[in-house]
């Protein structure tokens, strides 16, 4: 008599992962969702830096003030360390600067990106002594920058 073993197939036995074509699907989905992401996460980050120059022009403009009282008059020394490079840590990304010079009571304070970096391509912003704002040419007294 012959006795023969049979082995049952048990779901154990079977190896267990992903095949290549799913791996593939899962990465195509990922490159097609961070095609999408990526352009707007780069727009988010423009308009965030870009709001941050408008917030430190806005405190500019109040140091302007605050010199002007506590000096007495509208002069050159009102804006001493005022100007420059925006931000001050890490990579410059506007230049600021004072009009006219020298300083009279209807100043304006005028932020260039830098040529080369992130905001580059942004446009000017500016704002004066009446709180007119402008960025691109547009110009309002709101609160919105023409943003």
């Amino acid at each position: 008599m012959v006795f023969t073993v049979c082995k049952s197939i048990n779901s154990s036995d079977y190896q267990r992962g992903f095949t290549l074509i799913e791996v593939m699907i899962v990465i195509a989905i990922i490159g097609v969702l961070a095609a999408i992401a990526y352009p707007s996460y780069q727009q988010y980050v423009i308009k965030t830096k870009r709001t941050d120059m408008m917030s430190e022009m806005q405190n500019i403009a109040t140091q302007i003030q605050s010199n002007k009282l506590a000096q007495g008059n509208y002069s050159n020394d009102v804006i001493i360390g005022l100007g420059g490079s925006y931000p001050a840590q890490g990579t410059a990304l506007y230049q600021v600067t004072f009009t006219p010079d020298p300083l009279t009571s209807n100043w304006a304070i005028v932020a260039t990106p830098v040529a080369g970096e992130q905001m580059a391509n942004d446009g000017m912003l500016s704002l004066d002594y009446k709180g007119t704002k402008c960025r691109l040419s547009k110009c309002s007294t709101s609160s919105d920058w023409n943003e």
